[in-house]
């Protein structure tokens, strides 16, 4: 094995400016072989600008990258590449019905004559497989697989070029508690076996702590601080991410709910052939948290009832109404919203922050002639902005040039506009955002039940949220509702072991 002093990556000064905006200002750093280095920070605070710099998807303003001690620049990704670093990104880039060996190989099929030479693409994908020492089925659709298995696909593509540097965004944003721990450790083997470096992105700090070999905190576009993750404690490393007085308490009211009208109530759903056993009842002014592994049946429940999913059969009442058959335009209408788990698939890619916010409410933006009122779609658009605290340069930039943050803000915000809105159901609404914005969201969904009188369904796949921010949570398993916690209930240790299955 190579010194670990071995500098694979080394940045100096670099800076980039946007307008009114200097994202990175002059950023210094060293990257090393065989080290896991963290980067830190709120949403906002530069690391995103950053790695754009480094994968040839922005052009610094100022600065120099060295790998391997060699200057380089990049004008686009594919020089990045060329030149030794892979980042593999937060959002799935995988085609569903292709195999394992296609999608690592997806773009660099080799080929015999003019046709695809299969053979070759999976001896390519397994020699790749091999050389990282993990065991993934490379022969079967990825659709099928789990998206623990997922993103380990996505790591060997990246090797494709054999890379010197490593950049993982969020890897466990999307996994599921049971998948984490091999995760990180595969993660760790990368480190110890292969010459090279990883910079891990992460908002989680048990995951940084545990993997971490070298800390970096970048704040409001600087660096912050360095250190070795043995030298710089939680607390610390906290206090340098957040700024004084983002990160919000959450307070959670008892409340008596004997009385309240309910707003869902339901027993079982038949949906992909299969009956699963729901009941829940969800009332007014209610946070309602939904736990369980991936794959549980929380988003695909949510889905049936909302009409997204096809459902066979069903046994709903919503707000008082019995229903037989959901369609997702019908549901909106009787106050039922639904934000996907994938927040991209919230947004409309393409269209400006205007054109997403207003989207829902054309009939409420037109006149009666049918022409839509641009003065009263810029004014509800700004105003929806402003209340949401969306940080932003102009109303008419395209949506997806904001941070994950800012994109689920607008979500939540335009989806709470709603006049007769009833049920709001976040799924996945925190994944990959930092501590200040996640307690916003805490924050925003106790204002919506307990200021607004609404309901709220809080999907998610980090218990402790739940725990601090739900007054009753349902536990899911393979498809059906296994338990149900008031707040005075709550027990983590029965949680958790509800959700695996385990019978008490």
């Amino acid at each position: 094995m190579e010194n670990r002093n071995t500098v694979v990556l080394r940045v100096e000064d670099l800076t980039k400016q946007f307008v009114g905006n200097l994202a990175n200002d002059h950023i210094t750093l060293d990257v090393r072989k065989h080290e896991i280095h963290a980067l830190c920070g709120e949403n906002g605070a530069g690391k995103s600008t950053f790695c754009k710099m480094l994968t040839g998807v922005y052009h610094p303003d100022g600065g120099a990258i060295y790998v391997n001690g060699k200057q380089v620049s990049f004008q686009e990704p594919a020089q990045s590449l060329a030149a030794g670093i892979s980042m593999v990104y937060q959002e799935r880039n995988l085609v569903g019905h292709l195999t394992g060996a296609q999608n690592i190989c997806l773009g660099h099929e080799p080929r015999k004559g003019l046709l695809v030479d299969e053979k070759m693409i999976a001896r390519k994908a397994e020699e790749l497989r091999a050389k990282l020492g993990i065991e993934v089925p490379l022969d079967v659709p990825v659709e099928q697989l789990g998206a623990g298995l997922q993103q380990i696909i996505e790591i060997i593509r990246a090797f494709y070029n054999d890379p010197s540097v490593l950049i993982l965004d969020e890897p466990t944003a999307s996994l599921g508690e049971g998948e984490v721990a091999p995760f990180l450790e595969f993660v760790k083997s990368l480190r110890d076996e292969l010459d090279m470096a990883i910079l891990f992105i992460s908002h989680k700090l048990e995951e940084v702590y545990e993997i971490s070999d070298t800390i970096t905190v970048f704040a409001d576009g600087k660096k912050v601080l360095t250190s070795s993750a043995s030298e710089l404690s939680r607390d610390d490393c906290v206090k340098a991410m957040i700024r004084a007085g983002r990160q919000k308490t959450v307070h959670v009211p008892q409340k008596d709910f004997s009385g309240a009208e309910t707003i869902l109530e339901t027993g079982d759903i038949v949906y992909d052939n299969k009956r699963h056993h729901v009941p829940m009842k969800i009332q007014r002014g209610q946070a309602v948290g939904f736990y369980g592994l991936v794959g549980a049946g929380r988003t695909e429940t949510m889905e049936a009832i909302g009409g997204i999913r096809m459902a066979d059969e069903m046994d709903v009442t919503f707000a008082g109404e019995k229903i037989a058959k959901t369609e997702p335009v019908q549901m909106i209408h009787r106050g039922f919203i639904l934000t996907p788990e994938k927040r991209i698939n919230g947004a409309f890619p393409g269209l400006s922050l205007e054109d997403n916010i207003c989207n829902l409410y054309i009939d409420k933006l037109s006149s009666k002639a049918g022409f839509m009122m641009f003065d009263k779609m810029k004014e509800f658009a700004t105003r929806v902005l402003k209340k949401n605290e969306v940080k932003y340069t102009s109303i008419d930039q395209n949506i997806i040039e904001l941070s994950g943050g800012n994109i689920q803000k607008i979500i939540i915000g335009r989806s709470i506009e709603l006049d007769n809105l009833k049920l709001l159901v976040l799924d996945e609404p925190t994944a990959g955002m930092d501590l200040g914005a996640k307690s916003e969201v805490y924050v925003k969904i106790r204002h919506l039940v307990d200021e607004e009188d609404k309901s709220v369904i809080f999907i998610s796949s980090e218990l402790d949220e739940l725990l601090t921010t739900c007054d009753k949570l349902y536990v899911f398993y393979e498809g059906d509702i296994v338990a149900e916690y008031a707040r005075s209930e709550f027990d983590k240790e029965r949680i958790l072991s509800d959700a695996i299955g385990r019978k008490r």
